[in-house]
C-alpha cells in the first residue's frame, strides 16, 4: 500500500469561496505573512481568509498548514 503525503505548503495555496465556488491561488508567502499577523488576539480556529472578488463571500484555503502547525481543510 502506498500513501501520498501532501506537501506542507506549495508555492501557492488554493482558496475557494464557499458561496460561489470561485477558485483563486494566493502566494504562500502572503498567506503565511497574514497568518503570522493574525496570531495575536485572533481565533486561530478560523483559517486565513480573503474577500471574494465575485460575491460578498470569504475565500478559505482548500488545504493549508498554518504557521503554528494547525491543518485547515475545506470540505464541501
Amino acid at each position: 500500500m502506498r500513501f501520498i503525503m501532501k506537501q506542507k505548503n506549495p508555492k501557492q495555496i488554493e482558496f475557494i469561496c464557499p458561496k460561489c465556488k470561485t477558485i483563486e491561488f494566493i502566494p504562500t508567502e502572503i498567506v503565511e505573512m497574514l497568518d503570522r499577523a493574525d496570531q495575536i488576539n485572533v481565533d486561530t480556529d478560523v483559517p486565513p481568509r480573503f474577500d471574494c472578488e465575485h460575491c460578498p463571500g470569504k475565500m478559505v484555503p482548500k488545504y493549508y498548514i498554518g504557521v503554528k502547525g494547525k491543518i485547515y481543510k475545506y470540505e464541501d
